[in-house]
């Protein structure tokens, strides 16, 4: 079982190879691309901050950023592939869809037809808003039982480590696509698979599953 230590700098190098790929990526320029590739910088941001906080101790806040971070994705590719005209001018002024209502047109397009979104969203969605809202998720990993202090075990935070790590490479992905940067994508999507490849025999028998 690789380390704490070992999984938020690997996290970290990752972090910076993606940056490196994405950085000048370009796109046609148009008010869906604005508003979708905002999302997914928003995405990559959120990922980014969740390892911070992470390595400076503070998983409260890391978990957290958790439903933020699923959201941003979900948005920024429902913006970019499923939103007509009149949505995206609503959008501009905060009338937007409910979350599932965005899930299920997401998960009309080609490549999510799997509902690999929804199934994750129906495991962890309880645990996302606990953190989120500050629900007993949150509040019972703050005890420990003489004090108030964090007390998050490690198969939970590493399981939220690669929850951010996979939205993030999601989110990259979905960059591409927003300037059909076909060559990139490639390339990001093997690196995504030699990354879960080489983790996929690593121990995750944690007795807190899903967060």
């Amino acid at each position: 079982m690789k380390s704490l230590e070992s999984l938020i700098q690997e996290s970290e190098s990752l972090i910076q190879w993606l940056d490196q790929q994405i950085d000048g990526v370009s796109m046609p320029e148009n008010p869906r691309n604005r508003l979708a590739g905002g999302c997914l910088y928003v995405a990559m941001e959120h990922q980014k901050a969740i390892i911070l906080l992470v390595a400076n101790r503070l998983c409260g806040s890391a978990f957290a950023l958790t439903r933020l971070l699923f959201e941003a994705y979900v948005r920024g590719i429902w913006l970019h592939r499923c939103a007509d005209d009149n949505e995206l001018k609503k959008y501009t002024t905060d009338d937007v869809p409910k979350f599932y209502r965005l899930l299920e047109s997401v998960e009309t397009l080609e490549g999510h037809q799997d509902k690999v979104l929804s199934t994750l969203k129906n495991r962890v969605w309880s645990a996302l808003n606990g953190y989120a809202h500050t629900g007993m998720h949150q509040i019972a990993r703050q005890q420990t039982e003489a004090t108030i202090e964090p007390n998050y075990e490690y198969d939970e935070i590493a399981e939220v480590i690669n929850f951010a790590n996979g939205m993030g490479f999601l989110a990259a992905i979905a960059t591409c696509e927003l300037g059909n940067n076909v060559e990139l994508l490639n390339d990001i999507y093997k690196k995504m698979k030699a990354h879960w490849d080489a983790d996929s025999g690593q121990e995750n028998g944690s007795k807190h599953q899903d967060f």
